[in-house]
């Protein structure tokens, strides 16, 4: 019945449809917001001029709003002086909020209210006419987690036996994540090498729900949870509350940048990004400059289901990029699928710390990012000068279609396979 009734749905036009949607005759229900539009402009349908000019059925075209709406980002080149942003910012009626040096990019980066109007209409423009600086819209970023309710053991991927045979846990080595803020402060088992560097408010115990996750699977001490407790941790805090949907964690493009130029300047070893989003043009040059300075760079592969677009930075040249699997090594259900995948890592029913010293279970391309981003924090602490993300590729257990494939990446990782590949028996 609901199958017939979504294929009747699909059949509508699309000013029927957004009328439904007006009137509260069709909700949209799921984890994520539904996106929001703008309107840009009005079409006909063609196949009903064909027939006579009179059935005609003008409809309303629709862009998709998933960047801040009064809000852009100018950026040029920072050997060029700051009257180059200046003179842009008056000509175009911005406001400057702040600036920042992306001195990785060799970019500065001014983040600048549109005054109401458009950011999109105003990048086609400042592109088109302007030579000296460029422009983008802060585009939407959202952490990657669900909620899950199915335990399974650490040693599904040999971490147990590989802290056994090394006698260390990430000991020497620096993990950054992009996340939301960490809550440690009734937790022990977070009482880690954390440094919290915040770029957003630490908000209530929802906000800090996600990063607090993620930084549990990477650095607990609780040995059930943390994959690689003795490595120091800079939690950069960039992701906080939608106010449209308070159960979803967002971020931009703008406080991506900046907090990946902090991870750069922090010496990060592995730069864990749990969320996803489109391509962004500043945030890829960001992260393809960590990579090529030899930081393994693991990012989640998304949960918007098996036909969606590839999700960023996962899908950057270079990035492991990490879909989850669950106890009985199935793809979890939600998962983006593509070739960009890299490796699978258990990501469904994962218990981890939680805000105020409790512990949650979750599910997600986020836990299964974090759980990589430790196993390459072992590796790097077992033997940094024999490591690298391709030796993750080439020891991971197999899953799905042998070889490579969309679904599992490589397949599953596996540390025993690693640590014997760098010389570790």
């Amino acid at each position: 019945m609901f199958n017939n009734i979504m294929k009747f749905i699909h059949t509508l036009p699309t000013r029927w449809l957004y009328s439904l949607l007006a009137f509260g005759l069709l909700s949209v229900s799921g984890c994520s917001t539904p996106p929001e539009y703008k309107v840009i402009g009005k079409t006909t349908h063609s196949t009903t001029c064909q027939v006579s000019a009179a059935l005609c059925i003008e409809s309303h075209v629709f862009r998709v709003v998933d960047y801040e709406k009064d809000e852009m980002l100018i950026t040029y080149d920072s050997s060029k002086p700051a009257e180059v942003a200046d003179d842009i910012l008056k000509k175009y009626r911005l406001r400057a909020k702040r600036s920042d040096n992306l001195d990785s990019v060799k970019t500065t980066m001014i983040t600048a209210a549109t005054n109401g109007q458009d950011p999109m209409d105003l990048v086609a423009v400042i592109k088109k006419q302007e030579t000296e600086v460029d422009a983008s819209t802060s585009n939407f970023y959202t952490t990657a987690n669900v909620s899950g309710n199915d335990l399974y053991p650490m040693s599904m991927t040999g971490v147990t036996a590989a802290r056994a045979r090394t006698g260390s846990s990430g000991a020497g080595v620096t993990i950054g994540m992009i996340d939301t803020p960490v809550d440690m402060n009734y937790s022990d088992s977070l009482q880690a090498a954390i440094e919290r560097i915040n770029l957003v408010a630490s908000g209530d115990e929802r906000n800090r729900l996600h990063g607090t996750e993620v930084a549990g699977v990477m650095v607990s001490n609780n040995p059930r949870i943390g994959i690689a407790p003795q490595s120091r941790l800079v939690a950069i805090s960039a992701f906080s509350t939608n106010p449209a949907n308070p159960d979803q964690r967002r971020s931009n493009s703008g406080l991506v940048a900046r907090a990946l130029e902090i991870a750069m300047d922090q010496g990060v070893d592995v730069l864990n990004l749990s969320f996803a989003g489109k391509s962004d043009p500043l945030v890829d040059k960001l992260v393809q400059a960590a990579v090529q300075r030899g930081i393994v760079v693991v990012a989640s592969a998304g949960n918007e289901g098996p036909g969606a677009q590839p999700a960023y930075p996962a899908a950057i040249p270079g990035v492991i990029a990490v879909t989850a699997v669950d106890r009985n090594r199935q793809v979890f259900g939600r998962a983006n699928r593509g070739s960009y995948i890299g490796l699978a890592a258990p990501g469904v029913g994962i218990l981890t710390t939680a805000p105020r010293g409790s512990f949650q279970v979750s599910s997600g391309t986020s836990l299964a990012t974090a759980h990589v981003s430790g196993v390459a924090a072992l590796l790097l602490a077992a033997n940094r000068a024999n490591f690298s993300p391709n030796l993750l590729y080439q020891t991971a257990t197999d899953l799905g279609t042998p070889g490579h494939d969309g679904d599992y990446g490589h397949g599953l990782v596996n540390v025993e396979r690693a640590l014997a590949s760098i010389g570790v028996r």
